[in-house]
């Protein structure tokens, strides 16, 4: 009985001991390393260009979401494209957070034309109508997930009009309002 008293006195004051020492009095194993440092952060750079962030994301995200959003007129009349499903309410809140992340993505180093002009309008207002087309989906609000669909493209419209070269006859060139009352339809 008398050894175990000692050992497990020998053993508290080891304990005790080792926690009274300062840490460089431990031998290096007992020691805790020093946490390593973060490698220095590397300098973000765009992977695509922006003809390649239009191709294989803007579009395909603006399409599909306008697929599921807006009024066509066909022969039949107004075609309600509005989702009424959960899955297709799904579909238009993954695309608007690809059109509200894919404003960021052309305000990048490498992408902006004119960092500090309407480039930079341009894709904070798509950043905005992807904002505000994933809260209309969300809350599945028929008349903003319109609203941020007209929204997406006339941000897409006002940027091609200023950057995109474009021929003499483009719509991109003209007065939308005088086209609308030259084709005889109601204007905004």
């Amino acid at each position: 009985m008398r050894r175990l008293t000692l050992a497990l006195t020998a053993t508290a004051l080891c304990v005790l001991a080792a926690f009274a020492l300062p840490a460089f009095a431990l031998p290096a194993f007992a020691q805790t390393p020093p946490a390593p440092k973060p490698a220095p952060a590397e300098p973000r750079r765009t992977l695509l260009s922006v003809k390649d962030v239009m191709r294989h994301i803007v579009n395909p995200a603006a399409e599909i979401y306008w697929a599921h959003s807006g009024e066509v007129d066909d022969e039949k009349g107004a075609n309600d494209r509005v989702p009424t499903a959960q899955a297709d309410w799904n579909i238009n809140i993954d695309t608007a957070a690809q059109i509200a992340e894919a404003g960021n993505l052309l305000m990048m180093d490498g992408r902006a034309r004119d960092p500090n002009g309407p480039w930079k309008t341009y894709a904070l207002a798509l950043n905005a109508a992807g904002i505000a087309g994933m809260a209309a989906a969300t809350a599945h609000d028929h008349d903003k997930t319109n609203d941020a669909g007209s929204a997406m493209y006339d941000a897409c419209f006002q940027c091609h009009g200023r950057y995109i070269p474009r021929p003499k006859d483009s719509l991109y060139r003209h007065d939308i309002d005088k086209d609308l009352k030259a084709a005889g339809k109601p204007q905004k």
